[in-house]
């Protein structure tokens, strides 16, 4: 492939449909195999992920497996080329050597506990928030301990407002949502069984034998592991 640029943002080459990431976030660069990613200013920033920590990223030589935040969207750089890929109908090969090793992330080994998804999920920002009042209550300040997990003290604040300012409300927040889970299975279970029983009597009314309905799906609103 002939050196390229894409844009990655919400009017970007590569749309992300999220409304931390700017309209245009970062770029990757295509040059032969060789792949560079840039920030563009963006408004909630970059970040490599790593050993579940988000490093501020602004500009380097990137590898197909490592996993980047923009803003709070998730992607690695396999899923960004995937994208280009469908795009132009070219694949593009990386050269992994050029990138500097010590930036080198293979997020099955390092990093988050699972593969790249669509967002940061709620589990993974309670876990960066304990880590901080953890640190804070050590006696670290907490810009530093901010610092240290990637985030800035705005967004620590944001996300206490949205997740829960301590762990005892955090905790609070998951029984809730648990027995809102356990309320909602027990409504969609009922309901299934009501319309078993109303095509039963329909069947019966009608003279034939009613079809065996197909199984409920299985959904889950919230995991029923706490992180």
């Amino acid at each position: 492939m002939s050196s390229q640029t894409y844009i990655i943002g919400r009017a970007g080459d590569v749309v992300l449909y999220d409304d931390t990431v700017s309209r245009r976030h970062a770029s990757l660069e295509i040059d032969g195999d060789r792949v560079t990613l840039r920030d563009l200013d963006s408004r909630n920033g970059t970040y490599l992920i790593r050993d579940k920590a988000l490093l501020p990223f602004s500009s380097g030589v990137v590898t197909a497996d490592q996993v980047f935040a923009f803003g709070e969207c998730v992607r690695s750089v396999a899923q960004l080329l995937t994208v280009i890929r469908d795009l132009t109908g070219e694949e593009v090969t990386v050269d992994d050597s050029l990138a500097d090793t010590g930036n080198r992330l293979d997020s099955t080994q390092l990093g988050f506990s699972v593969a790249p998804r669509p967002r940061l999920s709620h589990a993974d920002i309670v876990e960066m928030l304990e880590r901080i009042e953890s640190a804070v209550a050590s006696g670290q300040a907490r810009a530093e301990a901010c610092a240290a997990v990637g985030i800035t003290e705005q967004r620590y604040e944001r996300w206490c407002k949205e997740h829960g300012g301590s762990s005892a409300e955090r905790s609070l927040e998951y029984a809730e949502l648990k027995r809102e889970n356990e309320r909602l299975r027990t409504l969609v279970a009922d309901l299934s069984l009501e319309r078993d029983v109303l095509k039963d009597a329909l069947a019966k009314a009608n003279g034939t034998q009613a079809k065996p309905s197909s199984p409920t799906p299985s959904f889950t609103l919230i995991s029923d592991k706490k992180s």
